[in-house]
């Protein structure tokens, strides 16, 4: 018997419930047709191939073959949370520079973070949208869910890029980092000299804050130049 797993919530960026169900029961499953993950989730078959079409228009799924019927393959979750943080990357700088461009400036504003998906997330939108420098310290436990955003700025030739990690640097680092730093110290980024994320704990116990007030950024960058 197939174990049960809970329902991967995909609604937050733009999937419908349906098409959460069907990718769960994909993962589930393995690579399946449209028929099979219909007799599993209990739904009717024209809404699974609806929702099938649709994961595959999104990039949560592939066509695994052509032949009929045709088998359907969900994309890795890893795969999917760096195509997703790629996505919301784009939408958040198009979202920066038309808000840049209409409104006029507003008070600093200072706001907590807490949970290392959402720091990791914080992360992924504040590198993508950075403009001039991105200089800071980054815990090693948040340097994967952050690759996205790293390499985007390596290839765009946009902001520069300061990045030290805390710890011993993970795989992959390579002309990314400019080195690493003792593994106690926590997560601190000054982003364009404008904008701050600096955080303590680890895990789901990492808590921070995230602040446009200059006095908490003129902070953090002596923390980082303290480190140097």
């Amino acid at each position: 018997m197939l174990l049960q797993m809970k329902t991967v919530d995909l609604t937050p960026f733009g999937f419908t419930p349906t098409e959460s169900l069907v990718y769960t029961t994909l993962l589930r499953l393995g690579p399946t047709t449209g028929y099979a993950v219909a007799l599993a989730s209990r739904l009717a078959r024209a809404n699974v191939y609806a929702a099938l079409e649709g994961l595959v228009t999104r990039g949560a799924a592939t066509r695994a073959s052509p032949a009929r019927p045709v088998r359907y393959r969900p994309t890795d979750p890893q795969a999917l949370l760096a195509h997703l943080a790629t996505l919301q990357g784009e939408a958040l700088d198009r979202l920066s520079r038309a808000l840049r461009d209409s409104t006029r400036p507003t008070d600093p504003a200072t706001k907590e973070v807490a949970g290392a998906r959402a720091v990791a997330n914080l992360v992924l939108q504040l590198v993508a949208r950075a403009e001039r420098r991105v200089d800071g310290v980054l815990a090693a436990e948040l340097w994967r869910p952050t690759l996205p955003a790293w390499r985007h700025a390596s290839r765009s030739g946009g902001a520069v890029v300061a990045l030290r990690i805390a710890g011993d640097a993970p795989e992959g680092t390579e002309g990314l980092i400019a080195g690493t730093v003792s593994g106690d110290k926590q997560t601190n980024m000054v982003v364009d000299e404008a904008q701050a994320i600096v955080t303590t704990g680890a895990g789901d116990a990492i808590a921070g804050v995230w602040s446009s007030h200059p006095l908490i950024v003129m902070l953090a960058r002596r923390a980082l130049e303290a480190t140097a």
